[in-house]
């Protein structure tokens, strides 16, 4: 016999987010609950995104690349900006992605407002092709007609989402600690939910990244492994 109940069920470790970029048809049109813009410069390498892990100063100008493996092989690197934020139609949240030029009005609505949360965008590919140019168009949300939830770790959610090791989750935590506004941070167990592992037991694994292995290199190697451990 079911067990039927009038409550719904807690949200909690068994969330998770999805990442999303600006469709190719359709707008993508959500509520941003972070109060501030996370950049990242990512590589496209060995079949996935990995963050690149070259060293640089405040303005994103490269200081050495020799700790990053992608860039000593010559891989192209790109800036990206994350927020979180809220679809209130189907009642989610999710990562989003941009380019920085797109996310340049989402700057300016923070510069104006002190904060991104409860910005809502409006993101659309105006010639509709894969990878076209992004347009975003920002407006208040009535916050008192309209609910939104907490922002979740986005730090964490994307070493989450990119299979990061155990290295770069300490990494992680370590940003999260020393990110401003500490009273806007909640846990993570609360919010994420990862795809592959949960995160504790990521994190109570042997650490992968021992020794002075860099993230490219563990994903390299993996890759390498990969391909001789499968059957022809």
């Amino acid at each position: 016999m079911p067990t039927w109940r009038t409550e719904l069920p807690p949200e909690g470790k068994n969330r998770g987010y999805d990442l999303k970029r600006t469709p190719t048809s359709a707008p993508l049109i959500a509520i941003i609950t972070s109060t501030e813009l996370l950049v990242c410069d990512t590589h496209y390498w060995h079949g996935r995104t990995t963050p690149c892990e070259r060293q640089c100063n405040a303005e994103g100008r490269t200081i050495d690349d020799t700790q990053c493996p992608a860039c000593l092989e010559k891989a192209a690197w790109r800036s990206h900006v994350y927020v979180s934020a809220f679809d209130a139609k189907k009642r989610e949240q999710f990562i989003f992605e941009c380019t920085t030029h797109a996310a340049k009005v989402l700057k300016e609505y923070h510069d104006a407002a002190g904060t991104l949360r409860g910005c809502i965008f409006n993101a659309t590919r105006p010639k509709q092709t894969p990878n076209g140019k992004v347009c975003i168009i920002t407006h208040a949300a009535d916050l008192s007609k309209t609910f939104l939830p907490e922002a979740p770790d986005v730090t964490a959610a994307l070493a989450v989402i990119w299979r990061l090791p155990r290295k770069a989750l300490d990494l992680t935590t370590a940003f999260i600690d020393n990110m401003p506004h500490p009273e806007a941070r909640h846990p993570r167990a609360t919010h994420i939910r990862p795809r592959a592992a949960p995160l504790d037991q990521m994190r109570n694994q042997p650490d992968n990244a021992g020794g002075e292995q860099t993230v490219g290199q563990i994903i390299a190697g993996n890759g390498e492994l990969r391909k001789r451990t499968t059957p022809a």
